[in-house]
């Protein structure tokens, strides 16, 4: 089944070399490849949740300490992450974003951010710790914001869509808007 062909949106490396690859915006697969760039498996594909996406965009492998390493799919339209073993097992889903883009780890935190004007920190248990420069209040107020840089506010995000930890911890954003931003 494809939806609009082959549209990948992101890859995760394997520790063995191998890679995993979204196509998020084609079939809704995460592709699994060898460190050959060898197609091995797929799992997911369209639905509701629990193991199929809408929209599986932003892909992780979670090595947080004290845990087993787990794949994390954002899946955007359902707004939701989905978690899974390194097998493709479905484990759980994390309901609660606005439309998660992307993710990324740092000791014990996940840093999740999310179109709908907001960067949410999950703790070792993925609940909610941090809810950063949440500007959804505006979103929803200035129509086509992410096109108005003059409308924007310092401190109050437009369309997170990835975000990254440097060594240290600081986080840093970029967003999807007509200029580009970094925070």
């Amino acid at each position: 089944w494809t939806r609009r062909g082959f549209l990948p949106t992101n890859v995760a490396f394997l520790d063995d070399g191998g890679f995993l690859l979204a196509d998020g915006y084609g079939t809704f697969k995460i592709h699994t490849y060898d460190k050959h760039a060898t197609w091995k498996s797929a799992f997911g594909g369209p639905g509701d949740g629990k193991g199929t996406f809408d929209t599986a965009h932003g892909l992780w492998i979670d090595r947080r300490p004290g845990r087993e390493p787990t794949i994390v799919v954002t899946d955007r339209a359902h707004d939701t992450l989905q978690v899974f073993a390194m097998d493709g097992t479905y484990r759980e889903t994390i309901p609660g974003f606005g439309l998660p883009a992307n993710v990324d780890a740092w000791n014990d935190l996940l840093v999740v951010p999310e179109l709908k004007a907001r960067v949410t920190l999950l703790g070792p248990d993925n609940t909610p710790v941090a809810r950063l420069g949440d500007g959804s209040e505006r979103h929803a107020q200035v129509e086509n914001l992410r096109s108005k840089p003059e409308s924007w506010a310092d401190g109050r995000f437009v369309h997170p869509h990835d975000a990254c930890f440097t060594p240290e911890g600081d986080i840093h954003v970029a967003e999807w808007v007509a200029t580009g931003r970094v925070t």
